[in-house]
């Protein structure tokens, strides 16, 4: 008995297979072709373009590219300010997209904030005090480092000519 018999004596299992495979077309259309974490390599290899205000020319890069250009910008970025104008040398390069642009600012400013905080430097070393030693001091500590030092092993000697 073949796929197409059984389908024509229960058609509920047509319906069925065919409600399974629209739910799942639909998940893979809302979900699956959006990757959400920024730092993808699909994602950091997109390309994107900017448009610059000041002499209205556009260039292509890749998104880690532009990533990489804004990181290198300091210790906060400001959303009004773009990406430097080769041409120019002025910061008037934007995305065309303002929320875009806008939101890649702030989680750059985030994760800046963010390691600032986080740098492992908690508290700060106490100082220590720091004084001039005497020369009896000195002749002490010298002595007791030659009593507590160990024995210089003996140079190895040559064997005698014979």
């Amino acid at each position: 008995m073949g796929v197409r018999e059984v389908i024509n004596k229960k058609p509920w299992l047509g319906w069925t297979l065919a409600g399974v495979l629209f739910a799942v077309m639909v998940y893979m259309f809302v979900r699956g072709g959006r990757n959400t974490d920024p730092y993808s390599p699909e994602r950091m290899t997109e390309m994107v373009t900017i448009r610059f205000a000041d002499t209205g020319d556009e260039m292509t890069i890749p998104r880690g590219r532009m990533d990489k250009m804004l990181r290198e910008r300091g210790s906060s970025l400001d959303p009004n300010e773009g990406i430097i104008n080769p041409k120019t040398g002025k910061p008037t390069g934007f995305l065309f997209n303002k929320k875009e642009w806008d939101e890649w600012v702030k989680r750059i400013n985030d994760e800046k904030a963010a390691a600032k905080t986080n740098s492992g430097k908690t508290v700060a070393p106490v100082p220590r005090e720091t004084r001039q030693l005497s020369d009896e001091e000195l002749q002490k500590l010298k002595e007791q480092a030659e009593k507590t030092a160990p024995a210089a092993p003996a140079a190895p000697q040559a064997p005698a000519p014979k």
